[in-house]
């Protein structure tokens, strides 16, 4: 089957570009690498057919920092395969750094990228309501399974698994009380009806979305990109790269908690904890559940002892509803 598509795709190529194609190569579920009888190689990826919309966009911004596809023999930037859509770029193979550097160099990056995509945008209730409160019932959904489950953990014998379940709890509850406050500040903002700026967000930014070349840096894989906050892809490089020994109080937090207004660094604080809540996985009292368990914890632990500031406190308000 993987044979027979990887024809297919090479008759595509042929087809929309041109190509005299002397070798194919799998890079992954979505990437190829083709070479042509010059021995110039080329960079294929499955796609969507609005991709070319996103790319367009980028260009009119003046984004020099992307790698644009080659139009095809039809002077377009996506290609109908007819069960695929996909796009070519030039193969730029990326110089090895090490994550540190790496790190730096996807921040400034996306922050040319949000730069220079800036659009000023009032925030509307009407719009960011629903997505709260959809939000708002995703995280009530998830607590109240986290609490049954826990419940279930206390009427069992202590073992080496349900005993760190019972003592990292704490952390949860500390996040969930940290996330209603953060959710009643951003909606007071969104009352206010402020002025933020929108820009085109990566929405992937993972350390191999970033090529090295020839002393130039190209972010890749921007299928995913979209307008919105650039909370959002912080929170995720943040999330990303928490492991790493990077003094993030400099590189993020300082850069938010300079703007005018507080609400892409609150944004950015809320969306860390909602993703670490959203992506704790509990099924059985076991080695899995337990580990997941304690590394949710050591996250929601270092978000605190980054992102809190001193004179903040954990509101000790009992309430789970995110309104």
């Amino acid at each position: 089957m993987e044979k027979s598509k990887i024809r297919q795709i090479n008759n595509e190529i042929v087809k929309f570009y041109k190509f005299d194609i002397c070798e194919i190569k799998k890079l992954s579920k979505k990437s190829y690498l083709i070479k042509d009888q010059d021995n110039i190689e080329y960079f294929v990826k499955k796609t969507f057919s609005y991709t070319s919309q996103k790319f367009i966009a980028l260009k009119d911004f003046g984004i020099n920092n992307i790698i644009y596809p080659i139009n095809n023999i039809k002077n377009q930037l996506v290609s109908n395969l007819g069960f695929d859509n996909f796009y070519v770029t030039p193969f730029k193979k990326t110089s090895t750094l090490i994550n540190d550097i790496q790190v730096l160099n996807m921040y400034k990056e996306l922050k040319e990228l949000h730069n220079v995509t800036n659009v000023r945008k009032q925030l509307s209730q009407e719009k960011l309501r629903p997505k709260f409160e959809e939000i708002t019932r995703q995280l009530d959904y998830k607590f109240s399974l986290i609490e049954e489950f826990v419940r279930s953990v206390e009427t069992k014998n202590l073992t080496i698994f349900s005993m760190p379940i019972l003592s990292n709890y704490r952390y949860i509850l500390d996040a969930k009380k940290e996330l209603v406050r953060l959710q009643k500040l951003l909606i007071v903002q969104i009352k206010d009806k402020i002025s933020v700026d929108y820009s085109i967000v990566h929405n992937n930014p993972k350390l191999d979305h970033l090529i090295n070349f020839h002393n130039s840096r190209y972010l890749t894989s921007i299928d995913n990109s979209k307008l919105g906050l650039s909370s959002l892809d912080m929170a995720k490089l943040y999330i990303e790269t928490e492991e790493l020994n990077i003094d993030f109080k400099t590189y993020i937090v300082d850069y938010y908690y300079n703007y005018e207004k507080s609400f892409y660094y609150d944004y950015f604080r809320f969306l860390i904890l909602y993703i670490y809540i959203k992506r704790l996985k509990i099924n059985n009292l076991d080695y899995v559940s337990a580990e997941n368990f304690i590394s949710t914890a050591n996250s929601i632990k270092k978000y605190f002892e980054i992102f809190l500031d001193k004179q903040e406190k954990i509101s000790n308000e009992e309430n789970s509803q995110y309104q």
